[in-house]
């Protein structure tokens, strides 16, 4: 399942290039897709790697297909979201999603089984109905994943800044923006979840996505779980061919503007 060109085989094509972008994952492939397409530069991508694609490139065995990382998407699976709009935007429509349905992940503990479901609302009446005495507990994390996601837009914005303004104003500016995520950022999963409730069943279930940020609550920054959680509250979505059809839907755009990877 190899997507691009080996300069191993056939070498690196001949520039001069605007700009190259080391590694081909979602990142580098999207930062070379907008300049192709907005700032029409011609791009050389280059990966280290057999294939193009990051951790959403595929491998075959024996009549199956293996993606390496991507495993559902929050967000895409509604049409006019901004992370939809987005892969519509960079796959010129190309790039699809099937549903991942009502129930979008479980959590399994020893013999029990928690089924997450979409929507906030639904969310809360599932584990209401699941932990009856925790209500209150499970309320608070609802709200506080929101509280949290929001300290994030202002976060973020400060990153984003055009660098005259960073230059002059980011010194004053840049602490205030961030503050309220830090605040955020500097508290463990773990150290959270314990203020919130004392039922370790009910925290192992809430925190028990950890695995796709790859550190315990123990060592996670509650941050992170904030913003993982909230992206997938609403659901999840696959991409229709697998994930190797994210270097397939990018890739044209760079090449049409005389780029390579």
């Amino acid at each position: 399942m190899k997507i691009g060109r080996s300069y191993k085989q056939h070498g690196i094509p001949a520039g001069p290039w605007d700009a190259i972008v080391i590694g081909s994952g979602l990142g580098g492939l999207t930062t070379a897709a907008l300049l192709a397409r907005h700032a029409h530069r011609k791009v050389l991508v280059l990966e280290r790697h057999y294939t193009a694609g990051g951790f959403t490139h595929v491998f075959h065995r024996p009549g199956y297909d293996w993606d390496v990382g991507v495993h559902y998407v929050g967000d895409v699976h509604r049409p006019g979201t901004l992370l939809r709009r987005l892969f519509d935007h960079l796959s010129d429509g190309e790039l699809t999603w099937a549903d991942m349905g009502e129930v979008y992940d479980r959590i399994v503990i020893g013999d029990d089984e928690y089924p997450l479901p979409a929507g906030r609302e639904a969310f809360r009446r599932a584990f209401h109905e699941r932990f009856p005495r925790q209500t209150g507990a499970i309320d608070a994390y609802l709200d506080l994943l929101r509280t949290t996601n929001r300290t994030g837009k202002r976060f973020f914005m400060e990153k984003a800044l055009p660098a005259r303004v960073e230059r002059f104003l980011g010194p004053v500016l840049g602490p205030l923006m961030r503050r309220p995520a830090l605040a955020h950022a500097r508290r463990t999963v773990a150290e959270v979840m314990a203020e919130l409730t004392d039922d370790r069943r009910l925290r192992g279930v809430l925190t028990g996505q950890y695995g796709d940020y790859g550190l315990p609550p123990g060592q996670a920054s509650w941050f992170m779980h904030a913003m993982l959680v909230q992206h997938y509250l609403g659901g999840g979505g696959y991409p229709v061919g697998g994930s190797i059809r994210f270097a397939q839907t990018i890739i044209p755009a760079i090449e049409k503007a005389g780029g390579a990877v």
